[in-house]
């Protein structure tokens, strides 16, 4: 017995020895690679921060245009008084419906229910998933859809419609009531009358008389490549290097920012960004996620476009997105790839709004823009969509702060956006918008 006791201790004393060192071996290769740790680190944190929420979400992702009919006349319409995408907004923030039904898929049911007197209808300037909409569905339903119709006799339900594949999705509801904003849509000051018209894969409003529009003017501010760098590089003594009209700031190899001279125009490249969102709803918030870090300032700041792996954001001045001059027309544009992610944005920021004398500038009719692009030898199949937007440009007082918004269409082809007037005199030549692009425009 006695023997069996003392190989007992020994073993005992051999097994733990052997523990210990085994522990002191893994802390050492798990703790030894600091840079491994911290990546991995970063890594979680980082997943957890890309959540930005909900509510902060819907901020951002606002529908953008407001129809209804009127003795089975479609208008487009706008209200000073009332923002109206943003009641619609506050209505369904809390709803808890139940998972959306879908109900077809038919071009022909489609167009009927475009044409349906009985529903107002909003609508997003692109593409967004069911689950950036409500907040009890599967975060990865990336269902998308554009497009919603509220019925003018009934709250029971509401419907997501899809322009691009033409499905429909049924939303029944409990406890809402759009009776006051039916009311405000109804008396909205602004009323145009449109027709929608099937571009590309969506269905757009057509102008069918000479729009005159307002012409705006914005004192502006601008924060300083300090700013930038501090949220984007952090504060690490990044390097600096001048290269004719740009600054290159650096941190390490994976991180840098260019910031124009001249302009407001930055782009920021992360190399270790190199993961591509597998999912649409993804893409989409981690973009949001990303613009966020920037610190542009949000009040006006939407979802304006989305392309394979770029999403675009713009300021918008009542229900039009505001476009800069040059080849960086885009307020935020991230674009996600294997071998990191470019952030394209520009500085500019529209602080305060300054009495006009009322001027106005008129725009032809949508019909007669799309006439003027086929006699240049556009094909309507190239034309990807055709807006009302405003462009920004330098105000002729001597205040440099001072910035001017004209009204004027833009145009959709092959993935890129320009003025009417840009690709009527661009000979059907596309823009190789390069580091060039960043030293143009305002």
């Amino acid at each position: 017995m006695r023997f069996k006791d003392k190989v007992s201790r020994v073993a005992l004393r051999v097994s733990l020895i052997a523990m210990v060192v085994l522990s002191i071996i893994l802390s050492a290769v798990i703790w030894g690679s600091d840079a491994r740790f911290s990546r991995i680190e970063e890594t979680s944190n980082q997943t957890q921060t890309k959540d930005l929420g909900q509510r902060s979400l819907r901020d951002i992702y606002l529908p953008t245009q407001t129809f209804y009919f009127k003795n089975k006349k479609m208008y487009q319409v706008y209200d000073t008084k009332n923002n109206l995408p943003l009641e619609f907004s506050k209505l369904t923030q809390s709803l808890r419906p139940l998972l959306p039904i879908r109900i077809w898929s038919s071009q022909t049911k489609y167009e009927k229910m475009l044409r349906n007197p009985n529903y107002i209808q909003l609508t997003y300037p692109d593409q967004i998933t069911i689950s950036l909409f409500l907040t009890n569905v599967r975060k990865n339903d990336s269902r998308e859809f554009n497009r919603i119709f509220v019925s003018t006799t009934s709250s029971d339900y509401i419907y997501l419609g899809n322009d691009e594949n033409h499905t429909l999705y049924c939303i029944r509801l409990n406890d809402v009531s759009f009776k006051t904003l039916i009311e405000h849509i109804r008396n909205a000051q602004t009323q145009m009358p449109v027709t929608l018209e099937k571009v590309h894969d969506d269905y757009l409003p057509f102008y069918e008389k000479n729009l005159s529009l307002p012409v705006y003017s914005y004192l502006t501010n601008e924060e300083s490549d300090s700013y930038f760098v501090y949220r984007l590089l952090g504060s690490n003594n990044p390097t600096q290097h001048s290269n004719g009209d740009t600054i290159t700031y650096s941190n390490g190899v994976y991180e840098r920012l260019i910031a124009a001279k001249h302009t407001h125009n930055y782009e920021y490249i992360d190399y270790q960004q190199d993961q591509i969102p597998k999912t649409i709803s993804r893409k989409l918030n981690d973009s949001l996620y990303f613009v966020r870090k920037i610190g542009l300032s949000e009040p006006d700041l939407r979802f304006f476009d989305a392309d394979d792996n770029t999403v675009i954001y713009q300021n918008y001045v009542e229900e039009y997105p505001i476009f800069l001059p040059g080849k960086y027309k885009m307020r935020a544009q991230v674009k996600f790839a294997s071998n990191g992610m470019t952030i394209n944005f520009n500085s500019l920021d529209l602080q305060i709004p300054i009495p006009t004398n009322g001027e106005k500038k008129t725009l032809i009719p949508t019909t007669v823009a799309m006439d003027e692009l086929y006699q240049k030898g556009y094909h309507r199949k190239d034309i990807e969509r055709i807006i009302i937007g405003y462009t920004a440009k330098s105000s002729n007082s001597k205040n440099k702060k001072l910035v001017d918004l004209e009204p004027a269409y833009y145009v959709k082809i092959n993935k890129q956006w320009k003025t009417l007037d840009e690709w009527l005199n661009t000979n059907n030549q596309l823009d190789n918008a390069g580091k060039e692009g960043l030293v143009d425009g305002l």
